[in-house]
């Protein structure tokens, strides 16, 4: 199993050709790329900033379990909250298996115990042929390809 670094200070260690600037801009870049470099929470922007889980203001760290790759949109309205699950629970975009995904990140873990079921549908690999995504299959706006309620 792969180690990542906790802190963006882990990745100087013997790397003395690293400036420290250069490293926690890898370390962010890092925390961006594991989740695809699309928003944790809604997953339909690029990440364009990390998000305290716990925010700073309420004692939060700069480790990577506490940060998470966030659209503007989400980070704005997320806010100040020490809930992220309350408030992503009343979010359009909510879903279960990306809190999931959230959780396991916070807890430092790469494999929860789930039930056979659920974990096998959330790493199954589709050997379905497939066509490239091209901008044409894009919404033309954010939720555009989400059903209206009625």
């Amino acid at each position: 199993m792969a180690k990542y670094a906790e802190h963006w200070g882990e990745l100087l260690f013997n790397l003395d050709h690293l400036s420290k600037q250069t490293a926690k801009r890898q370390f962010r870049h890092d925390i961006k790329y594991s989740w695809g470099g699309m928003c944790c929470y809604c997953r339909e922007k690029k990440a364009t900033s990390l998000d305290h889980v716990l925010p700073r203001s309420r004692g939060g760290s700069n480790l990577r379990s506490n940060l998470l790759p966030a659209c503007r949109r989400c980070q704005e309205s997320k806010g100040n909250q020490v809930d992220w699950y309350a408030w992503f629970k009343q979010q359009t975009f909510f879903n279960q298996d990306a809190a999931d995904l959230i959780l396991e990140h916070t807890q430092n873990k790469r494999i929860l115990e789930l039930d056979n079921e659920r974990t096998e549908h959330r790493t199954k690999v589709s050997t379905d042929p497939c066509s490239l995504r091209v901008r044409e299959d894009e919404p033309s706006r954010p939720g555009a390809h989400l059903p209206q309620a009625a």
